[in-house]
């Protein structure tokens, strides 16, 4: 019987014409082997495979979606003075954020440390929900929450897929997130509890050499204001209490202050349900004080590291320079070079500061130029990591670099590869969706409007070496800022630094 089959199978796998594939169905079918059903689909698709894929199947329809139309980012700004901001781009996962303008530079001297605590206590008993209620909410909904802070902001944060079982998660959302801003209970044994984390996050920070140098920086550069640490002081942390949260919250979270950005998300849904922040008071008008730029100090940092990291500063422009100065400034930026140049199997001298530092000391060293911009003032200078043996000569060389720039020693290849890098750095940020609701948020936020990319890469495609000399040589202008830490045996001091630096 066996070998029957055999045979039949043989004369199935030859067979070509109908009479043939017949036979050698029924002899399968008898044996028990394949199904009618499926033989008949193989009859379907040995039919079907003499059509050329490239032309339509006869009586089938395709049903083509329409083709997504790309919206702009809409602002309102409700009653009590918040603004609302959004970016619809059809995508099945929504992020929200709040943007306050409550950052560290706000606290007050006795009170430093308050919003680092404040993040930290972000999302636990509300009025109306508690902790618990509040993550299993997220969790069914696919969310996470997040808070951070920086020197002027701080954020609270949602990701949450768009729609889900009972419709859609936006209200949810935006009443979770409404609750914690305004109705925080701060219960002081849930305070106390999440001072361990506190604690954690100072000893972490501390042992990071940048997050070290620039502290002290900022601390060093600026009078007031924005000389205020990102981390809660230690001898601070024991004397804040809820009491503390609450007077914070209380005074800084107002309307006028607030942003709520939004992305993957219908502009008049986030409006409707930003009802939810509608017991918010609108506040008065923001009106903070100065930061006042001193500059001309220098902060020595010794550690037993034999690495020392370095930073000098001077000071650059605000957010509230002209757009054409922010940009300037930030072809310039990545003229010097920004961030560690790794090129593979080759010599790392991609960026300007790179290649001079690899032609002093070989490539031993990182070295890149830093652009921070605030409300009211800015930094930019240049950061080198190296050994110590060495990180003389390495400041040297980037600092007579800085100041050939500052003179015009500009060439046109470098000027396209600067603007060339800093409209891939524009556009490949706006693919990442964090990145662009933090765009719209502190644009809305400063500013209660935004500019599209695509007018910020026509003002980059605009700029001229003139243009860059001019913000090099401003930026020069001012006294720089000084800070090492590591082993400072061969660290020159910030006289001798700029003993031979000249703009003639």
């Amino acid at each position: 019987a066996r070998a029957a089959a055999s045979s039949k199978r043989h004369t199935v796998l030859g067979a070509s014409t109908n009479g043939s594939r017949q036979m050698a169905s029924a002899v399968l079918r008898r044996l028990g082997r394949i199904p009618n059903t499926v033989l008949q689909r193989c009859s379907y698709a040995s039919h079907a495979a003499a059509v050329p894929l490239s032309e339509p199947l006869e009586g089938v329809e395709i049903a083509r979606p329409s083709p997504t139309q790309p919206e702009d980012v809409k602002v309102t700004r409700l009653s009590n003075g918040i603004t609302v901001a959004s970016l619809e781009n059809h995508s099945v996962s929504s992020r929200v954020s709040v943007f306050i303008r409550a950052g560290s530079r706000y606290e007050e001297f006795d009170k430093r440390g308050v919003t680092h605590l404040l993040r930290d206590c972000a999302f636990l008993n509300t009025v109306d929900r508690t902790a618990f209620r509040i993550s299993r909410e997220m969790d069914f909904i696919g969310g996470t929450l997040s808070s951070t802070g920086t020197r002027e902001h701080v954020v609270y944060s949602a990701e949450f897929l768009r729609e889900g079982v009972s419709g859609g998660n936006l209200e949810l959302v935006m009443d979770t997130l409404g609750s914690v801003i305004h109705s925080s209970k701060f219960e002081h044994w849930q305070v106390k509890d999440n001072k361990s984390r506190v604690k954690l996050e100072i000893a972490s920070a501390q042992e990071q050499p940048t997050q070290v140098v620039l502290e002290a920086l900022h601390q060093a550069a600026y009078r007031n204001a924005l000389n205020n640490p990102l981390y809660c002081p230690p001898y601070n942390l024991p004397r804040l209490t809820s009491d503390d949260l609450k007077s914070y919250v209380g005074e800084h979270f107002t309307g006028k202050r607030i942003t709520i950005a939004g992305l993957g998300v219908n502009h008049d849904e986030l409006v409707r349900t930003a009802q939810a922040f509608s017991n918010i008071p609108e506040g008065i008008e923001l009106t903070e004080v100065q930061a006042e730029y001193i500059g001309g100090s220098e902060v020595m940092i010794p550690s037993s590291s034999p690495i020392v990291h370095a930073m000098v500063a001077c000071k650059g422009v605000s957010v509230q320079n002209s757009s054409k100065d922010l940009v300037s400034t930030g072809v310039l930026q990545h003229h010097l070079g920004v961030g560690p140049s790794y090129l593979k199997w080759g010599s790392n001298t991609i960026s300007r500061l790179s290649k001079v530092v690899t032609e002093t000391v070989g490539a031993t060293s990182v070295v890149s130029a830093m652009n921070m911009s605030y409300s009211d003032s800015g930094l930019f200078g240049l950061y080198a990591v190296s050994d110590h043996g060495s990180i003389g000569k390495v400041l040297k060389a980037i600092m007579h670099e800085f100041s050939e720039v500052a003179k015009g020693n500009i060439s046109n290849e470098d000027l396209t590869r600067a603007k060339n890098q800093l409209k891939a750095s524009y556009l490949m940020s706006s693919e990442s969706g964090s990145v662009t609701v933090e765009d719209i948020g502190l644009q809305t936020s400063y500013k209660a409007s935004y500019t599209p990319i695509a007018n910020t890469i026509k003002l980059v495609d605009a700029v001229t070496k003139d243009d860059v000399m001019k913000s090099a040589r401003m930026v020069f202008s001012t006294r720089p800022t000084f800070v090492a830490l590591g082993n400072l045996s061969n660290t020159p001091r910030l006289d001798h630094l700029m003993q031979d630096i000249s703009l003639k």
